[in-house]
């Protein structure tokens, strides 16, 4: 499959293996990224391939928008460029109910939701899961996780935005309450799926050629 705005060939990937043995911070779609100034460039994206998570794999069309939009050069600050990307790609109402399930947790709520709607409709840059002090839509109290996370990931997921969340409370910015949310996400990951990444001594890919390792990668 290739994307005709760019002419790259598009890949579907296991997100949950690249999560667990490379990039805890892999999302939904990205490209090749080198860019020192980047959060977490994706050195590792061969330059002609655009990555898609396999379980957003009918979503593609939708995705590559938000991946090729052209963003003005005037918009520097993050919340400004995503009321950019919201602005010229969300569709009017009304929302479609997207909701699936609800679940209490203590003090809070998770809630599985659709994400491809509320991608569409309501936040382009929305991913696997958020709360109320990052997306500003998501009701006070509520968890949101996408329905199409890998059962497996859902726990490593919600821990995330629980740890993020309880930092953002404390009156942490966003950027360091999320370094706390990965710290502790990719410590539950290690302890309780084996999960290892560069840097660890027993690192389960050191040594594989980077062709080797993209094969585990790749889902076709």
């Amino acid at each position: 499959m290739i994307d005709p705005t760019t002419n790259k060939t598009i890949r579907f990937v296991d997100g949950f293996k690249i999560r667990n043995m490379l990039d805890d911070d892999f999302g939904i779609i990205h490209g090749f990224s080198d860019t020192i100034s980047h959060y977490v460039p994706k050195f590792y994206i061969p330059k002609d391939e655009v990555w898609i998570d396999h379980t957003h794999k009918d979503e593609p069309n939708f995705l590559l928008k938000v991946e090729n939009l052209s963003i003005p050069s005037m918009l520097t600050i993050y919340s400004e460029i995503r009321s950019y990307i919201k602005k010229e790609l969300c569709l009017p109402p009304p929302v479609p109910d997207f909701v699936q399930a609800r679940k209490q947790k203590e003090d809070m709520v998770i809630v599985t939701i659709e994400g491809d709607i509320v991608r569409k409709y309501l936040d382009p840059e929305f991913i696997l899961g958020g709360h109320a002090l990052v997306y500003d839509y998501i009701p006070p109290g509520e968890i949101w996780l996408e329905r199409k996370i890998n059962p497996e990931e859902i726990s490593y997921i919600l821990l995330h935005e629980e740890v993020e969340l309880a930092h953002m409370k404390e009156g942490k910015k966003y950027e360091i309450a999320h370094e706390y949310a990965t710290v502790a996400d990719k410590e539950q990951r290690r302890l309780a799926y084996g999960a290892s990444y560069p840097g660890d001594d027993a690192y389960l890919w050191r040594g594989l050629h980077t062709d080797d390792i993209l094969k585990q990668l790749y889902v076709n």
